[in-house]
């Protein structure tokens, strides 16, 4: 059974709250690692760690989900950072 939460993050430009929906799957396979995402209200590209199985996470309001990668993928993170003009 999947578990899940509402977790907020903060803009770093505006301070904005960014509304991340984690989930979780005990026993089973998680992806850990992180999306880049663009603020709804500042338009600032960033990236946030989410932690939990990222693949099935999503952004639930504040910002738009550009793309996400698994720490566990070696170069997944920089080439997603690359991939948005974060490097």
């Amino acid at each position: 059974m999947s578990e899940y939460s509402l977790d907020t993050y903060t803009c770093e430009s505006c301070k904005c709250a960014i509304v991340v929906n984690c989930v979780w799957e005990p026993g089973g396979m998680n992806d850990y690692g992180g999306f880049i995402v663009q603020c709804r209200s500042c338009n600032t590209i960033q990236e946030i760690y989410v932690g939990r199985d990222v693949n099935s996470s999503s952004i639930r309001s504040g910002a738009i989900l550009l793309g996400r990668y698994d720490r566990d993928l070696e170069g997944d993170r920089e080439t997603t950072r690359q991939r948005h003009g974060l490097d």
